[in-house]
């Protein structure tokens, strides 16, 4: 289903961005102020799927760095839940060894030391 959801909003979105490029390929001279020695004719469409990219880039590096808390926790939990899964196979391991050596003395209970009754 993603996939097909994916075609359905790719294959437009590619056309409708080779349309304007097409329609759009008149010069615009770029002057970049600080460089005042940096002016270069453009075409439109390049300048704004440049404009584009740059947003789309800028947007996700944001967006990365702000999720860098959850990824973080999310990480410090698995690191948790494994050290809690290790601690459960050592106790059943043990649970079981327990209960053979009991099976092995004929059934009888040993007491704790201190337990005595």
């Amino acid at each position: 289903m993603s996939k097909l959801l994916f075609w359905i909003i790719a294959v437009p979105l590619a056309a409708l961005i080779i349309i304007f490029s097409v329609n759009n390929r008149a010069e615009v001279a770029l002057d970049l102020w600080p460089l005042d020695m940096m002016t270069a004719p453009l075409p439109v469409f390049s300048v704004v799927l440049a404009s584009l990219l740059a947003g789309f880039l800028i947007g996700g590096i944001i967006a990365w760095l702000s999720g860098g808390e959850a990824r973080r926790r999310a990480r410090r939990m698995t690191r948790r839940a494994e050290a809690a899964e290790r601690a459960l196979a050592e106790a059943e391991k043990r649970i079981l060894a327990l209960e053979e050596d009991a099976d092995g003395d004929g059934g009888e209970l040993r007491r704790l030391p201190g337990n005595a009754a």
